[in-house]
């Protein structure tokens, strides 16, 4: 379950800390796209929890969300509520403060200061982005999303709804629970697709999800993972197989 080789042009890269404090950004996209606003909380002084669905008193979950939205220049933010599934909300709108969508496990929009944001903690936070139409889409997948198809509907979403072809993606996946760390018994192997093993083996969800990027036609040196993994890595991130309530936030968006 090992990710594929780096050749033809897919690569790895370990995300850096980013302007706000607690919070790592993709260096080459910092560099390359200023207009792109990206990054992912952790577990250091500046991040801590952002599970609004979680154990954490409401108020100082809110209060990080309302101090993440007012460090970076956007307008708002929207989040749902995630159920490991495949749908994707479009967001046409501006939104102001913390905006909560209807249950989705994906959001798109190319409005200016609209900030995606899912909640991860193992699975993979899957960053689209389309740099000449100025898109974006920000997915949480675990292997019952990507079982479910969640990043096939991402990548038809921008089709339809943006008008940007496969080729023309950026894909990113992000820090999550390497294919060393996360054993999953014979029965998730098969929903993945993949072949049935007789006992418990780990599977590596970024090189399924490089795999089916592939296949849907993104371009491999416009592929690339993280060198994280919430686990094993010692990074400050939480993992909810190590035994972490706590949730970190990815977000994407188009600076306003």
């Amino acid at each position: 379950g090992n990710l594929p080789p780096m050749n033809g042009g897919t690569h790895e890269i370990e995300e850096r800390a980013g302007a706000i404090p607690g919070t790592l950004v993709h260096p080459d996209w910092a560099d390359r796209w200023p207009w792109l606003v990206q990054g992912i909380t952790g577990s250091e002084p500046g991040g801590g929890d952002f599970a609004l669905f979680g154990q954490t008193p409401a108020g100082l979950v809110l209060e990080r969300w309302n101090r993440l939205i007012g460090a970076l220049p956007v307008a708002g933010a929207v989040h749902a509520r995630q159920v490991h599934g495949a749908a994707i909300r479009l967001h046409p709108r501006p939104v102001h403060g913390l905006h909560l969508a209807p249950p989705a496990d994906g959001h798109l929009t190319r409005v200016a200061g609209v900030l995606l944001a899912v909640s991860v903690a193992d699975c993979v936070p899957v960053y689209l982005v389309d740099p000449r139409g100025r898109a974006v889409a920000m997915v949480h997948a675990g292997w019952r999303g990507v079982a479910a198809g969640i990043l096939e509907v991402a990548v038809g979403s921008f089709r339809d709804r943006m008008g940007a072809q496969a080729d023309a993606l950026h894909l990113h996946l992000g820090p999550s629970i390497c294919g060393d760390c996360y054993e999953v018994g014979p029965e998730v192997h098969t929903a993945l697709g993949e072949p049935m093993p007789d006992s418990a083996l780990p599977v590596d969800l970024r090189a399924i999800l490089t795999k089916r990027a592939l296949g849907l036609g993104v371009r491999p040196d416009r592929i690339s993972w993280s060198a994280l993994c919430t686990l094993c890595s010692g990074a400050p991130l939480y993992s909810h197989r190590g035994g972490n309530p706590e949730r970190q936030v990815a977000y994407l968006g188009v600076a306003r």
